[in-house]
């Protein structure tokens, strides 16, 4: 048997359905690219670890002695893997068929450290949709203006690949591409699909409230900034686009975390003393609120109304 080229790691807790599925999808495109399949089973409490262990020695199964999380099992799975490439699949989600192939030859071909794809969904009525592959022209500025791919539309060479970070639930993969990213020489893109996303009525790591994502968003950005201020990178107009990606999440803040949301403020304001909403504002008339305002103000202002509204709303009586 051929050594492996790309090493595809699916964590997974307590989906003994999803997980079969997944796995078949992985091992089909071995047909195509000489591979290996990890999986790392995160102390399922169900039978999914017998499931993962049913395919013998065609999968390599490893379960974690505590549930740690999906991000600590992707990183036991990178520690693990042995091809040049490696990809992560979640264990709720399916490989297209065939796309594996045209990723690894765009990256043999060009010396990518990236190949990034499209993606899609398949929903219970039976519709799908589909995202297009993003490309990148100056990778940092393009990470700058939300340019990423979720989790299984990468394929990393290895030593390209960031570490998961445990402290993230919901927006880990934004945060293992970003700072993949950031240190690419290349990144390419292959049109088409690399995989479908599931609709299904389990459980989901990313599940997490409005403040969660918040929290996580200010987070991964917090990380962008010191990277690019580590690099020499950090130049004026990218200390005022990430002025701009922090505000994105402020109306959160100021609705569920007070103190947050001053701290925030302060630091956009470091990062552009001039800043006014621009793009991360969809709406006009908050635009015009901060041009007259001040953006502190005028989301102070939008938090009071919305807040007299919820208990204007809480206390007018249902009708059956």
């Amino acid at each position: 048997m051929a050594s492996p080229l790309v090493s595809i790691v699916i964590p997974v807790y307590n989906r003994p359905a999803l997980i079969r599925d997944a796995v078949d999808s992985a091992l089909d495109e071995g047909k195509r690219v000489p591979l290996e399949v990890i999986v790392v089973d995160d102390c399922s409490t169900d039978e999914t670890w017998d499931v993962v262990r049913g395919y013998g020695g065609v999968v390599r199964a490893v379960r974690l002695e505590r549930n740690s999380g999906q991000s600590v099992a992707r990183n036991h799975g990178l520690d693990l893997a042995s091809a040049k490439y490696v990809k992560f699949l979640d264990s709720d989600d399916v490989l297209a068929e065939g796309h594996l192939e045209l990723e690894v030859e765009r990256a043999e071909s060009d010396g990518a450290d990236i190949v990034v794809s499209g993606w899609g969904a398949r929903f219970d009525d039976g519709t799908t949709r589909v995202w297009p592959a993003p490309h990148f022209q100056s990778v940092i500025d393009d990470v700058l203006a939300g340019l990423a791919v979720p989790t299984s539309s990468a394929l990393y060479r290895k030593g390209a690949c960031a570490r998961w970070d445990p402290a993230l639930r919901k927006l880990d993969d934004w945060d293992v591409f970003c700072q993949s990213a950031l240190g690419a020489a290349a990144i390419v893109a292959v049109e088409g699909s690399a995989y479908w996303m599931r609709e299904h009525g389990g459980a989901r790591a990313t599940g997490v409230s409005m403040l969660t994502n918040a929290r996580e968003h200010h987070a991964i950005l917090d990380k962008i900034e010191r990277r690019l201020a580590a690099m020499g990178e950090l130049t004026e107009a990218r200390r005022k686009r990430l002025a701009q990606y922090y505000y994105k999440e402020m109306r959160v803040f100021a609705l569920y975390d007070r103190p947050a949301f001053e701290e925030a403020m302060r630091h956009i304001v470091a990062l552009d003393p001039r800043f006014r909403p621009v793009d991360e504002e969809r709406q006009a008339w908050m635009r015009a609120a901060a041009r007259v305002l001040g953006p502190r103000q005028a989301i102070l202002v939008h938090t009071r109304i919305k807040t007299l509204l919820r208990r204007l709303r809480a206390r007018s009586p249902r009708t059956e």
